[in-house]
């Protein structure tokens, strides 16, 4: 707040630039779709999960969700994936607790 003579003076207030949560950021999968364009639908990598591949699947109980997430490294296990806990994108080491399976891309 400013004075000027003995009366207050406000200041603009600027409203809030109003922004759009980032697509990619806020969903698992996008990020993942947007990292291999070719990847089928979530019902096609659930039904063909296996051992090994370029994309780590995870389930959730608590919450009956599915996680999506490139597999950057197998020893020690790193995954690159958005949406984990927040709208970020972070590449992470993973314990693999809740790790169902892989889809791989060949």
């Amino acid at each position: 707040m400013y004075y000027y003579a003995d009366h207050p003076i406000e200041p603009e207030r600027q409203e809030p630039v109003q922004t759009k949560p980032d697509p990619i950021l806020s969903n698992c999968w996008a990020y993942v779709k947007s990292v291999y364009p070719e990847l089928p639908s979530t019902k096609v990598i659930l039904s063909n999960l296996e051992e090994h591949g370029e994309v780590a699947v995870f389930y959730y109980p608590e919450t009956g969700l599915h996680h999506y997430a490139v597999v950057e490294s197998m020893d020690p296990f790193v995954v690159t994936d958005t949406n984990f806990g927040s709208a970020t994108k972070k590449t992470r080491h993973e314990t693999s607790r809740n790790l169902i399976g892989f889809y791989s891309l060949d």
